[in-house]
């Protein structure tokens, strides 16, 4: 299983819907929401790591700098923290007052080894270093998955579920054991007929097992790598922690698409902190066979954009898994017609607790399976409270918007 093939693989034909099993959580009694901005231009910051200092809960912000973050027993203090920011920590408020969150960016001094460090030999060090650096024991992650496909600036469907994720030792290496499931789940879909084309993501959540980078370690092979320059970038800070920056540059002519883009590699314990890697664009035919599975017959498919980002984040000594974007952006037109739809796919999952020790494996058969469709397998489900019980991403204003107008759309169809 090579990750280079396995990056969003597509279904682009008509959308099916089935009920699937679901089960409950106990309750998260304690809540807190608000907003991160830029401390000197009041831009809403997205992406923002959110967690309760010294417990397991977390999420991240939107794209408007919306968090909520719940626990079943109450924090003391939030903390708050994104690249190239100071990390920002606040008292819980006990009167439920949503916080406004100013980040500052941190002062970063130039340090003279971060900057002419041979990037071969810090990746190196780095790969050599991932037994030290993950856990070496079997873990069990709850997560919140939520992938959404636009047509234009329009909302063709949202789906979303809450998952457990089973991952096995890294110094065993490999992601064959590690399996998620989908224990929750609910769609909202346009019944506009004009939506009639729309996009199926094989696998869902699995990309959070797949496109682990650093224990599905095809890119980080010495054979992979001689397709790529490195070159030491700028150094940042992520949560106050100093990192090497690599960036990946294409430099061969390969069978599939190569990716361009930067590795984050912490300063201190030469973990991988942060993989952000689009494809190579210049061939789109080979971007192409790379992602798409199937396609109605005359339907012209044309990527424009195909990028993943995966976190870790460091907990108790350890680097976690902690968040998972993928996006893909691509037009489509049918022959002999003039006009061209662009559509943008994007999943992200974030890991809202973990557990650690005597945990359970994920059978086979409870699975949720890598050519399976989410959207096949939801609910349609318009309750505002469905949520209520777990962490999620919070909703962007625009997609609390969309989902009303496909609620009323579907109320009066």
């Amino acid at each position: 299983m090579r990750l280079k093939a396995i990056i969003f693989p597509i279904f682009l034909m008509l959308v099916s819907f089935s009920i699937y099993a679901q089960t409950d959580q106990s309750q998260l009694q304690y809540s807190v929401n608000g907003t991160v901005v830029d401390a000197e231009t009041g831009r809403p910051l997205q992406y923002v790591g959110v967690s309760f200092t010294g417990m397991r809960y977390a999420t991240v912000t939107n794209s408007d700098g919306g968090f909520t973050l719940k626990s079943a027993t109450e924090p003391e203090t939030v903390d708050f923290t994104l690249l190239g920011y100071k990390t920002v920590r606040m008292v819980f408020p006990k009167d439920g007052t949503p916080l406004k969150v100013k980040m500052p960016k941190g002062n970063l001094t130039l340090d003279g080894a971060l900057v002419i460090a041979d990037p071969y030999s810090v990746l190196q060090k780095a790969i050599s270093k991932i037994p030290d650096n993950y856990s070496s024991q079997a873990e069990l992650f709850d997560c919140f998955y939520r992938e959404t496909v636009q047509k234009k600036n329009r909302y063709v469907y949202v789906s979303e579920a809450v998952s457990r994720m089973y991952k096995s030792s890294y110094y065993r290496g490999g992601i064959y054991g590690d399996r998620i499931t989908v224990d929750k789940s609910r769609i909202i879909e346009s019944p506009d007929k004009r939506d009639t084309l729309a996009v199926k993501v094989v696998g869902g959540p699995t990309q959070a097992v797949i496109l682990d980078i650093v224990k599905n370690n095809d890119l980080l092979t010495a054979e992979e790598l001689s397709n790529y320059i490195l070159e030491m970038g700028l150094p940042a800070t992520i949560g106050d922690r100093l990192q090497f920056a690599i960036k990946l540059i294409p430099n061969n002519s390969t069978p599939y698409p190569l990716y361009e883009g930067v590795i984050y590699i912490d300063r201190e314990t030469f973990a991988f902190t942060r993989f952000e890697l689009d494809y190579d664009m210049r061939d789109k035919d080979k971007v192409t066979q790379s992602i798409l599975i199937s396609k109605p017959a005359g339907l012209r498919f044309t990527p424009t954009r195909v990028s993943i980002r995966y976190d870790y984040s460091l907990s108790e000594g350890v680097s976690r898994v902690s968040y998972v974007r993928s996006e893909m952006r691509f037009k489509c037109d049918w022959k002999k017609r003039l006009f061209r739809s662009e559509y943008a796919a994007i999943s992200e999952l974030v890991t809202t607790d973990w557990h650690s020790g005597d945990v359970e494996a994920i059978s086979r058969k409870e699975a949720f399976g890598g050519r399976e469709v989410l959207s096949e397998k939801a609910a349609q489900n318009y309750d505002p409270e469905f949520w209520k019980d777990f962490n999620i991403i919070e909703p962007t204003e625009s997609l609390d918007k969309a989902i009303v107008r496909i609620v009323r759309k579907t109320d009066r169809n």
